[in-house]
């Protein structure tokens, strides 16, 4: 029974992913796509790609082993960027997986809290909500007139926004969950269970305030910011891949590269299926064909598994062989 249960949560978002792509793609013009790519890929821009790919992972675990210092003293700043590399190749079997995974790992290697620093790994997502959310209205509030036009011409949106909102259905299954919620606390209070749920959770709230007792809070936010603008690098070059010009402003791309940042955080592998979604109506909504947006999605997104698949799989392997060695 537990084998099924494994199988199923690793097939059911595996199965969504690729059926969201499906639908994605399935009315898409494959011969203008076979065009585009018999034409080539301009490798040395897939070269800089790779080499945008690495340096946030690499920042990501600096910025992870400057919160970890103040909870989980005794960590080392290579552990924690080899595990963050094999976090996200680990999420590319499980949604999620890998943040669980990443702190196993500390915990083996380093012999740190588990809990604590899982507790970390929630406030950077935390910040990187934040910050998602900043850059949304940096993209919004600086593109006014695209949105007004856009809402001109599809006075249908807001409308239907505005009528799901109001919905009494929405509302009764909110409130339904809500008094899940507590009946499910009641019950449970006082069990063993329950106690350590608990515990677990203030020892993840002493990692998540780790915030506060950073020794150095200007420089997790200068890494901070280097990481978003990697992914965004990243993500830009992606358009100097196709011998054929995209002739996109840089806030247009930015706002592509945030609505594909949005469609990560779907409960699917690498964002399959939701990433392809956001990015290429995004790139159509600003006036590129559909096949040359289609072909972009793939690509970036083909090489970004890749690349994960890759690095996370070196990067255990790294870990693995350093254990080896000191037994």
């Amino acid at each position: 029974m537990d084998r099924i249960k494994k199988i199923l949560r690793w097939l059911v978002p595996l199965l969504l992913g690729v059926l969201l792509f499906w639908l994605v793609y399935r009315k898409m013009d494959l011969a203008s796509m076979r065009e585009i790519f018999a034409l080539g890929l301009r490798w040395e821009w897939v070269a800089v790609y790779f080499l945008l790919f690495l340096l946030p992972m690499i920042i990501r675990g600096i910025r992870w082993h400057q919160l970890l210092e103040p909870v989980c003293p005794g960590g080392r700043v290579k552990t924690a960027i080899l595990a963050v590399f094999v976090a996200y190749g680990a999420n590319l079997l499980f949604p999620r997986i890998g943040e669980v995974a990443r702190c196993g790992l500390l915990k083996k290697h380093d012999g740190l809290s588990f809990s604590r620093s899982l507790g970390t790994v929630v406030t950077e997502r935390v910040f990187d909500i934040i910050c998602l959310v900043l850059m949304a209205l940096a993209a919004i509030l600086s593109q006014m007139d695209v949105f007004r036009e856009f809402l001109r011409e599809n006075p249908v949106t807001p409308d239907k926004f505005t009528s799901l909102l109001t919905s009494w259905k929405l509302w009764a299954v909110l409130l339904l969950l809500a008094a899940l919620v507590l009946l499910a606390r009641r019950a449970l209070k006082g069990s063993r269970i329950y106690q350590k749920v608990r515990d677990t959770l203030r020892q993840m709230w002493q990692g998540m305030i780790s915030v506060k007792t950073l020794r150095h809070p200007w420089l997790f936010i200068f890494w901070t910011v280097c990481i978003w603008t990697f992914y965004f690098l990243s993500f830009y070059v992606g358009q100097y891949f196709f011998h054929l010009p995209f002739a996109l402003s840089v806030m247009a791309m930015f706002t592509a590269h945030i609505m594909g940042s949005f469609g990560i955080v779907a409960p699917v592998q690498g964002g399959i299926g939701a990433w392809h979604f956001m990015v290429i109506y995004t790139l159509v909504f600003y006036g590129i064909p559909e096949a040359q947006a289609g072909s972009f999605a793939l690509v970036v997104h083909g090489l970004n598994l890749i690349m994960t698949a890759v690095c996370g799989l070196l990067a255990w392997l790294w870990l693995s062989l350093a254990d080896r060695r000191r037994a």
